[in-house]
């Protein structure tokens, strides 16, 4: 049976012919023929996610889905477990108005995806050049609802409109966030000094992948009172989504070019 918490891969993996079904319900689903997205982006949305970025009800998608692969199938055995994304319409910040050319930061990732790429590093990438109150503005053809839980644990807050049918998101940090969201200047910040219990791991020579293995691996290590400190050659973007989806957070500081130190914990651990 298939559940809205399931990621898009593993529903293709598991039924490929399904891929027809997802195009037929949404033409925004098409990006699926393409093998490289599907195994990327797919990778990191649950069914929930995918359907608020198709703008359609998950019921029915869900319904959709499962019935192909049973007639017989019963909605009503999974209907309490659905949980409807809402993306609410808030008031534009007021600050977003008067913001400065030299103050925005624009990232159009439509024709990244037109080239059948993945933007998610792009996106990293200007995010990681984002200097005090800078806003990054990302472009796109669908609203990205799971880069928005992905910048959330990073601190940011976002605002998005649609204009025609291009989705314009506003990510920035609240100014009473913006020195607690910076492990290095924030008295309150998690250290591993906060945990009775530190286990390092050092992934510094390991070719790709084995650095992400290894940490997904000794994830199972972890509890309330541990916390996991990797030695890295550089900033593992690719790994956040990861932590995210299995309820683990993560603060990066970066010590040289070629040095990251990246300390992971589990999620509640922040309210303690």
């Amino acid at each position: 049976m298939i559940t809205s918490d399931m990621k898009i891969s593993q529903i293709l993996r598991d039924y490929p012919e399904l891929i027809a079904v997802f195009v037929r319900i949404s033409p925004h689903f098409k990006k699926l023929e393409n093998k490289f997205l599907r195994k990327t982006l797919a990778s990191r949305v649950n069914l929930n996610q995918a359907a608020a970025v198709a703008g359609i009800n998950p019921q029915e998608l869900i319904s959709e889905l499962n019935k192909s692969i049973n007639p017989r199938f019963d909605m009503t055995l999974i209907n309490k477990e659905i949980k409807i994304e809402e993306n609410l319409v808030n008031d534009k910040p007021g600050f977003i108005e008067n913001l400065s050319d030299d103050k925005i930061i624009l990232l159009d990732v439509r024709p990244i995806l037109n080239l059948g790429k993945d933007p998610f590093l792009d996106i990293m990438a200007k995010v990681k050049e984002l200097k005090s109150e800078q806003v990054l503005v990302i472009l796109n053809s669908f609203e990205p609802v799971p880069l928005y839980s992905v910048l959330a644990n990073k601190g940011f807050e976002h605002w998005t409109e649609k204009e025609n049918d291009v989705y314009k998101v506003y990510f920035f940090k609240p100014k009473e966030n913006q020195l607690k969201s910076n492990p290095r200047q924030a008295e309150n910040s998690l250290t591993e000094m906060n945990f009775e219990n530190v286990i390092e791991l050092d992934v510094r020579e390991l070719p790709p992948p084995e650095p992400m293995m290894k940490i997904l691996e000794s994830l199972s290590k972890i509890d309330d009172k541990t916390v996991l400190l990797v030695h890295h050659h550089r900033e593992p973007v690719m790994l956040y989504p990861k932590l995210e989806e299995r309820g683990f957070s993560a603060i990066t500081n970066k010590i040289n070019e070629n040095y990251f130190k990246v300390m992971i914990f589990r999620k509640d651990t922040i309210n303690r």
